[in-house]
């Protein structure tokens, strides 16, 4: 398991992502540090700290990101939740990441002209896209009737598929953001059971995800997925600063600017350490890419939409750099 994650400093990450790199080398080699890991499995909250620091390896993709991958894949799965199927609701969202992973806007991002699955892998959106992803989906089982859950999305995939396979998603800020009630009510016991059954959810899907010859006999996948951002940077400030207004709905129960870092960090070790089980699962850090670019700073810092949820359209492009740049350290 890899947790792709940048070890510069915040100021470093933004002129990084003014470059359209991710990274703080000029080598055009990739670094990688540390070993997989395993956890307890009964998605406590300190043991799955302890796993989580286990796992994480260190991998700053170098410039230039602007090629091809090596690694080629004859299918793309995607799912998750909606930053993976079509947002919010509202306008500025849009290229999606996952369109832009098969074909780029050139209009709109001249330098990423021909880097795209398209281009480099000859990849068909027709034929050799597979999209199980929904608005809403949760990893947590059982608990939300009528919402997509991530291990039932992956079940719907077909059992062949040309291979190698590529499964990418986001998943666990509905969870998260549905645990709130919880944590501002002051009520322990019940936000370390949520984050138990989500880590027990996610942990399913990753190994129905990675069984052998899930896709077919012989047939290669690898996972990427991302951590859950933290729209207010960990500042716990839920002000949309663009329009001057205060973020609705689950968000407006918490606590003026009380630090949200904590909780946060307590939903991805357990994801972490959920991921740190399987090899092919690769864990990319958007909580910390996110960082810097929370809703409490002006365009075009801002990588959300008004609704404080979802990614805005240049956060979108921001989580299109970090799918590629995982991609380019495939093998």
């Amino acid at each position: 398991m890899n947790v792709l994650r940048s070890v510069c400093q915040l100021s470093v990450i933004a002129s990084v992502l003014a470059a359209a790199v991710l990274g703080c080398s000029s080598s055009s080699s990739a670094t990688a540090t540390g070993s997989d890991a395993s956890s307890t499995s009964d998605g406590s909250a300190a043991d799955a700290s302890n796993a989580a620091d286990a796992a994480i390896d260190v991998v700053v993709p170098a410039p230039p990101l602007h090629s091809c991958p090596t690694a080629v894949y004859k299918t793309l799965v995607i799912v998750g939740d909606s930053i993976s199927d079509v947002g919010g609701n509202g306008p500025g969202q849009t290229p999606f990441y996952r369109t832009l992973l098969v074909q780029n806007d050139d209009a709109k991002y001249p330098d990423w002209k021909g880097i795209d699955l398209k281009t480099c892998w000859g990849l068909d959106a027709t034929t050799q896209v597979v999209k199980v992803s929904k608005g809403g989906a949760i990893a947590t089982q059982g608990k939300k009737l009528g919402q997509s859950v991530l291990l039932d999305q992956v079940k719907s995939i077909p059992t062949t598929l040309a291979g190698p396979v590529l499964v990418v998603g986001t998943i666990g800020g509905n969870d998260a953001t549905a645990g709130l009630v919880h944590v501002v009510a002051n009520m322990p016991d019940a936000e370390q059971q949520d984050i138990a059954d989500f880590a027990t959810g996610f942990g399913d899907a990753m190994t129905e995800l990675t069984k052998p010859d899930r896709f077919g006999p012989g047939v290669k996948a690898d996972v990427l997925i991302t951590n859950i951002y933290d729209p207010t940077g960990g500042n716990g400030d839920f002000t949309y600063a663009p329009l001057s207004q205060s973020c609705g709905g689950m968000f407006a129960m918490w606590p003026d600017k009380q630090p949200t870092d904590g909780a946060v960090k307590m939903w991805n070790d357990a994801m972490t350490a959920q991921a740190a089980k399987f090899p092919s699962v690769h864990l990319l850090d958007m909580h910390a890419f996110f960082l810097g670019h929370q809703v409490d700073t002006p365009d075009p810092t801002n990588w959300f939409h008004d609704d404080c949820i979802h990614p805005n359209a240049v956060g979108q492009e921001a989580i299109r750099e970090l799918f590629w740049a995982a991609m380019l350290l495939l093998k």
